[in-house]
């Protein structure tokens, strides 16, 4: 019977670890593409020449 017990709370352990280390490489995974995204806007920003012609977006009617 203990065993028992002891299996059952080893897999809701295991399957609890899982999900927080999941949340964790997609939180890391968020917070490495939001800083990528940050440098290269502010990368654009700081490089970008004023008399090159922007691209137009075409317009739909």
């Amino acid at each position: 019977m203990v065993t028992m017990i002891d299996e059952i709370f080893d897999r809701q352990y295991q399957a609890g670890r899982q999900h927080l280390n999941t949340s964790i490489v997609d939180g890391v995974s968020r917070l490495g593409r939001a800083v990528l995204n940050a440098f290269t806007v502010l990368n654009r920003i700081e490089y970008q020449s004023p008399w090159t012609p922007q691209p137009r977006r075409a317009r739909s009617h």
